[in-house]
């Protein structure tokens, strides 16, 4: 691993600190925000779920078509585009007045932030890598643990001192100042896989990539989503809500900083973790195992009511958010091949992105209603089960489909 790093650590690397920035557009950040924003537009849980969604939704769409990018461009030309977009988003979020203003910041924070920059990140890898694709991808997705255990605990405590306003001008300053330029530098020379390049290895160009067209035909493309959006709802709807679940668990901040550095630990080991696995099994033959601690977590907050249950819960679902990452990095290339992989990934990180739109809208939707948060995770944990047990069932057809590898 030490020596693998050392030989790609300008695109690992590159790879790392899109994945870190990307946090400016992710959920468990921007939703740090929720109450301040509630408070000074005068909206409520459901309101401002709504426009997370609508937002958030938009960037979906405009992702189907501006994800194509990473086929045409450079990555690192790609790179300085979405960077520049995400600080001038988290500028636009600094000084939100009105309802109008709130849903263009969240639209441009989650298209170029959560969306892009990960995207980017992954396409690239995926691209870069064959043999050791699952090494590498896990290695860019360390970013997310690594962004989810530093950015939050700082926003949580200093909001309240310097404000919504400045602390996203913060935001804006790092991704100019230390981001682009840093991300523009490492890559300045671009990657070749070496079974591009060696004598008598077969080109990936030549493998039997499929076009979108082809995957948009194929149901068990549609069939994987039902296993594959569970970690993104959830991890929506459990973040987006995280300053709502402290009243209703009366967990104190304190145990939720630490929790939060617990999920990041697991987070990280996840993709580790899933990494290695990749390489070994398939990121296909993951899917039915992937989910089952984030399931066993969401049944967790609602049958343990003690302070400490944070740490465990934030431990199995941290293990699944991160093994996620590397298994859907590996998946797309796994199954579909290279050649057009921006086009694919755009497609499916849509699909993903319309599950983090629903997710606010609809949770934020049933505590105004009076459900307990609580016991809606609990159902979410039901599903995840069941999901893991579908993948299970799919994995004859999967390896079927899959190209070889």
């Amino acid at each position: 691993m030490i020596k693998f790093l050392a030989e790609n650590l300008r695109w690992i690397g590159a790879g790392f600190l899109l994945t870190f920035f990307s946090g400016f557009g992710q959920t468990f950040l921007v939703s740090l925000s929720n109450d301040a924003l509630r408070e000074q537009l005068g909206i409520s849980h459901g309101t401002l779920g709504a426009i997370y969604s609508l937002g958030t939704l938009a960037s979906a769409l405009f992702l189907l078509e501006f994800g194509k990018i990473v086929d045409r461009m450079r990555v690192r030309s790609v790179a300085a585009i979405v960077i520049v977009g995400l600080a001038v988003s988290c500028v636009l979020m600094a000084g939100v007045q009105s309802v109008w203003m709130l849903f263009l910041a969240i639209l441009g924070v989650r298209l170029f932030g959560q969306g892009m920059m990960s995207h980017v990140a992954m396409t690239a890898t995926g691209r870069w890598y064959n043999a050791r694709r699952g090494r590498a991808i896990s290695l860019v997705a360390l970013g997310y643990p690594v962004s989810k255990s530093v950015l939050p605990v700082l926003v949580l405590f200093a909001l309240p001192v310097i404000g919504l306003r400045t602390s996203w001008l913060i935001n804006a300053g790092l991704l100019l100042v230390i981001g682009l330029p840093t991300i523009f530098w490492l890559l300045s020379k671009e990657r070749t896989p070496q079974c591009l390049t060696s004598e008598g290895a077969v080109a990936l160009g030549d493998r039997a990539s499929w076009r979108r067209r082809d995957v948009m035909r194929q149901p068990l493309f549609y069939l994987i989503f039902l296993g594959v959006l569970c970690v993104p709802f959830v991890s929506t709807a459990f973040f987006f809500h995280q300053l709502h679940l402290l009243e209703v668990t009366d967990w104190p901040k304190t145990y939720y900083a630490v929790g939060l550095t617990v999920f990041a630990g697991a987070q990280l080991s996840g993709s580790l973790i899933a990494g290695a696995g990749i390489d070994r099994w398939s990121a296909r033959g993951l899917l039915p195992v992937y989910l089952l601690p984030m399931a066993a977590g969401l049944v967790a907050v609602y049958a343990l009511s003690a302070p400490w249950a944070v740490i465990p819960v934030m431990l199995l679902i941290g293990l699944t958010a991160g093994a996620g990452s590397s298994v859907m990095g590996a998946l797309w290339p796994e199954l579909f091949g290279t050649k057009y992989l921006g086009e694919i990934r755009a497609l499916a990180f849509s699909v993903s992105v319309f599950a983090t739109a629903a997710s606010p809208f609809m949770t934020g939707y049933l505590i105004d209603e009076g459900v307990d948060f609580r016991m809606q995770l609990m159902f979410m944990g039901l599903y995840t089960l069941g999901a893991s047990a579908f993948m299970l069932a799919l994995q004859p057809h999967l390896r079927a489909m899959a190209l070889p590898r």
